[in-house]
């Protein structure tokens, strides 16, 4: 058997970490850090190099589309159809165009939108981080908040975590959690959560939580993030209908919890519903196949018994996941900046 290199920051024996930058071997959360930013640097390079189109697009349209594609990936964009909507528009037949227009007219577009919300939304925390409410919106919250879909139920007794026959937790545990919630919200919001779409819903899952597929270290919420965004980005998914930056505010979210709720009770009500759908996945799998299912939900037992006991960690990760998601919304802002001044306005 290959010996296991040493940490390449203290010289310790067992050093189970590696760095995805540099490949340093590590052997904890210290020395993780300490080597510097190199992982979430590393995250964050991938992740804008994924939302480029072009390295240096050409000036004009060709800018413009670019700027429009990135737009949309950040969920942002439902303002900006600019000439890209033209050109849509004016390759629709007359009757294609009546036809458009009658729905517009009639109010039946409306009912072509998908009604289903997640059952973490909520309309009224919403509302508060964007401003004050305006006269008769409160009504409006309730009934937003009355179309999410209901949450899934929690058993009132979870397993404590020093029953499972597992190690310790890792200091990095913590970080698996929001990589683990990103692939969450981004797969339910995919499939409008639709669970009868197995196994490709728990899929989803793996495709973009590096944290379910195998043994991958976070040093920070941060860089748990950014890692999602990447896979999102090179798995070949659309975008899910919450947008790049709806997703990790989904994530703070959970996190944070609703109103009335207990401290972390939303984090398990999302882990124990992740477990569930890969228990589902795994009958829908041939039997050489279901042992990444079933690794996976493993997992997710793990951390529901590691965060019923960790309310202030689950805290301290959501200030994390709040900071990432305003820098999110700061570079959705910038393109929006470009692609108004390609547009020569709003």
């Amino acid at each position: 058997e290959e010996e296991q290199p040493p940490c390449g920051l203290c010289g310790a024996a067992a050093a189970p970490y590696t760095c995805p930058r540099c490949n340093r071997r590590l052997c904890s959360l210290g020395c993780y850090r300490g080597h510097g930013g190199c992982a979430e640097a590393f995250y964050r390079e991938q992740v804008l190099q994924a939302l480029e189109t072009e390295r240096d697009p050409p000036p004009g349209r060709d800018r413009l589309a670019s700027a429009f594609r990135r737009l949309r990936q950040l969920g942002e964009a439902e303002d900006a159809a600019g000439p890209l909507g033209r050109d849509l528009w004016k390759s629709l037949s007359p009757a294609e165009r009546a036809g458009f227009q009658r729905l517009l007219s009639s109010g039946e577009a409306a009912t072509l939108l998908p009604a289903w919300r997640p059952w973490w939304w909520r309309r009224r925390r919403l509302v508060e981080e964007l401003g004050k409410p305006q006269a008769g919106e409160e009504e409006e919250d309730e009934d937003e908040e009355a179309a999410a879909g209901p949450p899934p139920l929690l058993p009132a007794v979870v397993t404590p975590l020093s029953s499972l026959r597992a190690p310790p937790p890792s200091p990095l545990l913590p970080f698996q959690l929001p990589n683990v919630l990103f692939g969450y919200a981004f797969a339910l919001s995919l499939h409008g959560g639709d669970e009868t779409l197995l196994p490709e819903l728990p899929a989803a899952v793996l495709d973009v939580s590096a944290a379910l597929r195998g043994r991958r270290a976070f040093a920070s919420a941060a860089e748990a993030l950014h890692a999602a965004r990447y896979d999102v980005s090179v798995a070949g998914y659309p975008q899910c209908p919450l947008g790049d930056a709806g997703t990790v505010l989904a994530v703070v979210q959970i996190l944070e919890g609703r109103e009335g709720r207990t401290d972390g009770e939303d984090v398990a009500v999302a882990l124990l519903h992740l477990e569930r759908l890969f228990r589902k996945g795994e009958s829908h799998l041939p039997k050489e196949e279901r042992r990444r299912f079933g690794n996976a939900r493993r997992k997710c037992r793990y951390l529901l018994a590691w965060s019923r006991e960790a309310p202030e960690t689950l805290a301290a990760l959501a200030e994390e996941a709040r900071v990432v998601h305003a820098g999110v919304v700061r570079e959705a802002a910038a393109l929006s900046e470009e692609a108004e001044r390609g547009c020569g306005g709003p």
